[in-house]
């Protein structure tokens, strides 16, 4: 195992429940420091998603175990809501990056810190409230609100766009408390991840060169073990920290460092 497959398992579990994008981060890392050919970063980031959907699984067994069996049925229908609506969005955007001449070098860190500005943005309407404005913290999520952060998970496709700063983002915009929204945007990754990688296997991709099967369980079991812990620090300081604003540095970072492909 290399020392880039364990940096880059690192920050995939570290940074994916974060509200700043991992795939961004691991697309910036694989092209910028890692052997990997551009069409051939996407498959790997693709499948380094499923260690922290195993992370998911681990944190809520009893939860996951009542969705399969039927026993909470709502939560089983709004689960497939939300799965249904991403695929709208996301499969056609898969299809989509995975079909277009790659982007190479600088230019993918200027895409990165744009779409890392959009994610900011999300993250920072919910504090735009009016004073004085009560939330409702009783509100649960229903189908209305299962379906439309489906549609937006599905563009979370796009490197650099955080999955969880805009599915987190789109249900607290629709008066959802901060630990619903959190948990419900969890499980949601659990499908979706699933779902992209059961693409990925249909559509015949390969693993980069130099990742075998022994590299790629290691890697995933990095990625599980990192992703659990940060799932459960993310939990705790979820009420104290303002993550848009690291979500914006970041995304300037990005757009500094692509800017050397705008010279001439």
């Amino acid at each position: 195992m290399e020392l880039w497959q364990i940096i880059v398992a690192l920050i995939q579990g570290l940074v994916e429940w974060l509200p700043i994008s991992s795939e961004g981060q691991v697309v910036l890392f694989l092209y910028n420091f890692a052997p990997v050919s551009p069409e051939e970063i996407l498959a790997l980031v693709v499948w380094l998603h499923l260690g922290t959907a195993l992370a998911v699984i681990a944190r809520y067994p009893r939860v996951i175990l009542e969705i399969i069996s039927l026993k909470d049925k709502k939560l089983f229908r709004l689960l497939l809501v939300a799965t249904l609506t991403t695929a709208i969005t996301a499969v056609p955007l898969y299809f989509f990056l995975k079909n277009i001449n790659p982007v190479h070098g600088e230019l993918l860190n200027i895409l990165v810190g744009v779409l890392l500005l959009v994610t900011a943005i999300a993250l920072y309407l919910p504090t735009r409230r009016e004073e004085g404005e009560v939330v409702d913290t009783r509100r649960d999520v229903q189908d209305k609100e299962a379906g439309a952060t489906g549609l937006v998970q599905g563009l979370a496709v796009l490197p650099g766009l955080s999955r969880s700063g805009v599915t987190i983002s789109a249900l607290l915009m629709q008066r959802i408390d901060k630990e619903t929204a959190m948990k419900f945007s969890f499980l949601m990754s659990v499908p979706a991840v699933f779902g992209i990688l059961l693409l990925e296997i249909i559509s015949g991709s390969t693993l980069p060169t130099g990742v075998g099967a022994q590299d790629l369980f290691m890697i995933e079991i990095i990625v599980f073990l990192t992703g659990l812990i940060s799932m459960e620090g993310l939990l705790g300081l979820a009420r104290r920290v303002s993550f848009w604003k690291l979500c914006f540095v970041l995304a300037i970072v990005a757009i500094l460092f692509g800017i050397p492909a705008l010279i001439p």
